[in-house]
C-alpha cells in the first residue's frame, strides 16, 4: 500500500523575517494565542480511522496530529497487510507528566455537542472518583428521550515527550493513555519509576502492537527499554530537556497545558473490556 506523507508537500520558508510595510505596525490581535499550549498528539492509525486518513495512512502507522506527519510505518507485505511477527517502532525521552480527567460526549453527538463536555485537572473533582468506579462512569445524557445515551468519565494519562533521534525533530509532543490503553499507560509510568531517575534523562521505546477485546482489535502502543540503543539521554540533552520539563510544569501550573484529546471513530478503546481499563 502506497501511503503519503504529508508533511512532505510543505514547503521550508522564512516566516520570521518581517516585509518592510509590517516593520513599524504595532502587533495587534495575537493577544489571548498564548493563553493555552496544546502540542501536537502521537496517534496510532486505526483501520476503522477515516477514509481521508487513510488514503495516507494504513492501520498500525503512528502520526504525528493533526499535522498528519508519519513518526513510524508499520510493515505491510505486497497486498498492503501487517507482516506477522513484524511492527512499528520509534523512540522517545518523557518530558513532563499528567493526569487529566475529562467528562466525553457520546460519539452520537458528534457535530451536534463538543466531543467534550467537561475537563478538569483538579485532583478533587468529583468526576476523579468516577472515572475510576466502574458503577459511576456512565451517566445518563440529561434530556435525552431516548434514556440511552450516556456520558463517560475518563482518566487519561498524559506525557509530553519528545522524539528520539527522529527525523520530524525533538519538538514536543503529547503521548495519552485512556480507557482500553490506560494500562499501557500505567505500565509506562511503572517504567519510569524504575529508572530511579528524572524522566527526562531516560530514552524508551514506542512499539505499536495489536490488541484483542470483545468487541473488536486495534492498535496500541507500549513502551519499554531500548534493546539496541543507550536508555539514557546525553549530558548536553538532559540540561536541553530539563529545561522543557520546567517549562511544562510552569505551564501545567498556570493551567495553560491543554492535551489534544480526540474522538477516534470508533474510539479503540471502546473494544476493549472494562477490566482493561484500570
Amino acid at each position: 500500500m502506497g501511503k503519503k506523507d504529508m508533511s512532505s508537500e510543505i514547503t521550508k520558508i522564512d516566516a520570521n523575517t518581517l516585509p518592510a510595510f509590517l516593520e513599524d505596525e504595532e502587533v495587534i490581535g495575537i493577544e489571548t494565542l498564548s493563553e493555552y499550549v496544546v502540542p501536537p498528539r502521537v496517534k496510532t492509525v486505526q483501520k476503522q480511522a477515516m477514509d481521508e486518513l487513510l488514503k495516507y495512512f494504513g492501520a498500525g502507522d503512528v502520526i504525528l496530529s493533526p499535522l498528519n506527519a508519519l513518526i513510524a510505518e508499520m510493515p505491510r507485505d505486497e497486498k498492503g497487510r501487517p507482516k506477522e511477527g513484524e511492527t512499528a517502532s520509534f523512540y522517545v525521552v518523557p518530558i513532563f507528566f499528567y493526569p487529566e480527567w475529562a467528562t466525553w460526549n457520546p460519539i452520537e453527538l458528534k457535530g451536534s455537542e463538543p466531543a467534550i463536555k467537561y475537563r478538569t485537572v483538579d485532583p478533587t473533582d468529583p468526576i476523579v472518583a468516577k472515572s475510576k468506579n466502574p458503577s459511576l462512569r456512565f451517566e445518563n445524557v440529561p434530556n435525552d428521550s431516548s434514556g440511552k445515551l450516556q456520558v463517560r468519565h475518563v482518566e487519561h494519562l498524559n506525557y509530553i515527550v519528545v522524539l528520539y533521534g527522529h527525523p520530524l525533530g525533538a519538538e514536543p509532543c503529547i503521548l495519552s493513555f485512556s480507557r482500553g490503553e490506560h494500562n499501557a499507560g500505567s505500565k509506562f509510568a511503572a517504567l519510569i519509576r524504575m529508572r530511579k531517575a528524572s524522566l527526562f534523562g531516560c530514552v524508551f521505546k514506542a512499539t505499536v502492537n495489536l490488541r484483542h477485546g470483545q468487541l473488536g482489535d486495534w492498535y496500541g502502543i507500549d513502551l519499554t527499554n531500548p534493546d539496541n540503543r543507550s536508555p539514557w539521554v546525553t549530558k548536553e540533552e538532559y540540561l536541553q530537556f530539563k529545561e522543557l520539563h520546567e517549562q511544562f510544569a510552569k505551564y501545567h501550573k498556570e493551567a495553560r497545558l491543554r492535551a489534544r484529546l480526540e474522538y477516534d471513530s470508533p474510539e479503540p478503546d471502546e473494544a476493549a473490556t472494562e477490566g482493561n481499563e484500570f
